[in-house]
């Protein structure tokens, strides 16, 4: 009778620390949503009595997961504290990798990039990558007393997450079959979250964008590669280990170029700098273009014909609500992301292309980073949407 008892207790307390844990992270879900919130309005939105918010935002402040701000203001009674996810007191980091250099940047569990980042040249071997990197991450760990919640790793290629390797990686070879995640892991102490930059991308959109309220979107980056991440129904489109969306190896012309190699950014600073006889940066390359300086309107009609073979692709396969493109080659004229639409629409079925919305996104691997870790302390979910 007595361990009957005791057997008793214990499953009543377990469902009640789970109900505690649920209750917790209902209310994280809704700060991420809606930014600060007073405990009424996360009482009334979370349909939690209005006691049990307050002593679960008391346990979210305590593990740092949560601040409390300026009073709300508020017409009737007496204004609440307004209740935030945490910038103060703890901190995200995150580390973007691209071929030529990498970034390591912080920000608070809202998602904001603190304006110091410290960006470096890309290592040319995997063991001076990983020391390089590794003591750059604990020189910017952040001092007095600023809880590290977790860095986010945003990397190009395919990452494989059945074996958390990264399967291939063409513009860095070194970093390909390495458990990049694991071994800075070792080398910081830090928890650490790996995903590829257009996973990244995705879940930045849909925590922090304009994609929030969607549950069938895509995100095409036309920065170095094109490289392309799917929601569809709320989940994420990654395949059996995570290498879905690899559209980039579409060929589009007879010789066998492909969407990576003729209709990205990097293509079109190439193709200023020879027509220019100059070494530039996407920047400089605009700014010839746009100034009159490279006669390549030729060059760059063929680019946005290329790139709305890509676009009209994800139109036709996946039937989106809205596609987000990343990209800064539409700048160089008014007319590129106009002439990009009309021939995206000739490509694409007619009744996808009316129901999807086409347009720039300002989301950066970035924000991608730190949502891999901000989405598992918010959601309790690895990379959730």
């Amino acid at each position: 009778m007595i361990k009957k008892i005791a057997s008793t207790k214990n499953k009543s307390q377990n469902r009640a620390g789970l109900l505690r844990h649920l209750n917790s992270r209902e209310i994280l879900a809704m700060l991420l949503k809606h930014g600060g919130l007073s405990r009424a309005d996360l009482t009334r939105l979370t349909g939690i009595s209005g006691p049990t918010v307050t002593r679960a935002v008391q346990d979210l402040i305590d593990a740092r997961l949560v601040e409390e701000g300026a009073a709300s203001k508020s017409q009737l009674g007496r204004p609440g504290k307004l209740v935030r996810l945490a910038n103060a007191k703890a901190m995200v980091m995150a580390l973007t990798i691209n071929h030529e250099n990498c970034e390591i940047s912080t920000s608070g569990l809202d998602g904001n990039i603190n304006g110091v980042s410290d960006k470096f040249t890309t290592p040319r071997s995997y063991s001076e990558f990983l020391s390089l990197v590794s003591q750059k991450l604990k020189q910017a760990r952040p001092k007095n007393g600023v809880k590290v919640m977790g860095l986010g790793i945003s990397t190009p290629g395919l990452f494989n997450h059945l074996d958390n390797k990264i399967s291939s990686c063409s513009s860095i070879p070194f970093l390909e079959n390495q458990m990049l995640g694991k071994d800075i892991e070792a080398k910081t102490g830090m928890d650490t979250y790996i995903l590829q930059e257009m996973h990244g991308l995705c879940l930045a959109e849909s925590i922090f964008g304009e994609s929030r309220n969607l549950s069938n979107f895509a995100v095409l980056d036309i920065t170095h590669d094109f490289g392309l991440g799917v929601v569809l129904n709320g989940q994420q489109l990654q395949g059996h280990m995570g290498l879905a969306g690899n559209i980039g190896k579409l060929p589009v012309d007879k010789n066998g170029a492909t969407l990576d190699s003729v209709a990205t950014d990097e293509y079109f600073t190439k193709t200023i700098a020879r027509l220019s006889d100059s070494k530039i940066d996407i920047q400089g390359a605009i700014n010839l273009f746009r100034g009159g300086a490279v006669d390549a309107m030729n060059e760059v009609t063929q680019m946005i014909d290329h790139i709305s073979t890509g676009v009209a692709t994800v139109v036709n396969l996946f039937n989106p609500e809205h596609i987000f493109i990343i990209g800064k080659l539409l700048d160089a004229h008014p007319d590129l992301f106009v002439n990009l639409l009309e021939a995206t629409r000739k490509k694409s079925i007619k009744s996808s292309f009316i129901g999807c919305t086409i347009s720039r996104s300002k989301a950066d691997s970035r924000q991608g980073a730190v949502s891999a870790v901000i989405s598992k302390l918010t959601t309790d979910k690895k990379y959730s949407l």
